[in-house]
C-alpha cells in the first residue's frame, strides 16, 4: 500500500530526528591528520536528483516551505522558499558517500570519511536537517482540513 503524504512525512521526520541524535554525538576530529586523503564520491548527480524527485513527489505541495535560515538569506529581506527534498538529497549524499568509504575497511579512509561527514554535519547539513524537520513537523501537526 502506498503511504500518504502525511505518513511519509511522519516516517521521514522520525528518521531525521534519529539521524540528528546519532550524528550530534559523533566525535569531532580537530586535527588535520586526514585532510590529505582524497575521498571518492559515490553519489552521482542522477542519484541526487532522483532523491529530490522521489521526496518531492511524496510530499507534493508540502515539499516547499519558507525559511529565514538559508544561505541565500544574506541576499534577501524576505523569507526564502526552501525544499525538504533538496535538504534530504544533501543529507543523503553525505551519508551514502561516508557509508561507501567506510566499506573500504582502510582505517585512514574510514577516519577521513567520518571526519568529513561530521564536519559537513556541523557546517551545513545539520542545519538543513533541523530546518526540514521543522517544516515536516508543521505539516504533520496541521489539522487534516488544513493539509492542502
Amino acid at each position: 500500500a502506498d503511504d500518504t503524504s502525511k505518513d511519509f512525512a511522519k516516517k521521514l521526520a522520525g528518521s531525521l530526528a534519529g539521524l540528528y541524535a546519532a550524528t550530534v554525538d559523533l566525535p569531532s576530529y580537530d586535527e588535520e591528520d586526514y585532510d590529505y586523503i582524497d575521498l571518492e564520491c559515490k553519489v552521482t548527480e542522477a542519484m541526487y536528483n532522483s532523491v529530490i524527485q522521489i521526496v518531492s513527489d511524496k510530499l507534493g505541495a508540502h515539499d516547499d516551505f519558507l525559511t529565514v535560515d538559508h544561505v541565500d538569506m544574506q541576499y534577501s529581506d524576505t523569507p526564502i522558499v526552501a525544499h525538504v527534498s533538496e535538504d534530504i538529497a544533501d543529507i543523503y549524499q553525505d551519508i551514502v558517500d561516508m557509508t561507501h568509504r567506510i566499506q573500504s575497511a582502510d582505517n585512514a579512509i574510514m577516519c577521513a570519511a567520518l571526519k568529513e561527514c561530521v564536519d559537513h554535519f556541523h557546517d551545513f547539513w545539520g542545519q538543513c536537517l533541523t530546518r526540514s524537520l521543522g517544516a515536516l513537523h508543521s505539516y504533520i501537526s496541521a489539522p487534516d482540513d488544513e493539509e492542502d
